[in-house]
């Protein structure tokens, strides 16, 4: 599950553009390359998937213990494995990378609504 909170995680987001009938199947395949390799990174902390209201877009947003955690992952066991895959899932769901690579970020301010 997805934590927010100021200056705790390192966080990666990719943004991408695709077909509105290819949008749920670009989520699903790379969400299970995450669940297969990436989770048993070290460092991992969670990925989040959203989907555009009108299909085209999916913005893919992943936390990271650190920069370095983030920066160590393609040596993980199965990083090429993964990342093969992932790479084979955009081209299958003829995605565009928006950003062309992904962004990074820190959370730098967080407001919540009291529950």
């Amino acid at each position: 599950m997805p934590s927010i909170y100021e200056n705790r995680f390192f966080t990666v987001m990719a943004v991408f553009e695709v077909a509105p009938q290819q949008q749920q199947e670009l989520i699903d395949g790379i969400a299970d390359q995450v669940e297969e390799h990436i989770k048993k990174f070290p460092g991992f902390v969670s990925a989040s998937f959203h989907a555009s209201d009108d299909g085209r877009k999916v913005v893919n947003y992943a936390q990271w213990h650190s920069k370095e955690s983030w920066q160590k992952a393609p040596q993980a066991p199965n990083s090429d494995k993964a990342k093969a895959a992932i790479e084979g899932v955009i081209k299958r769901c003829e995605a565009k990378s928006v950003s062309g690579d992904s962004f990074s970020f820190r959370v730098a301010r967080v407001v919540e609504n009291e529950l």
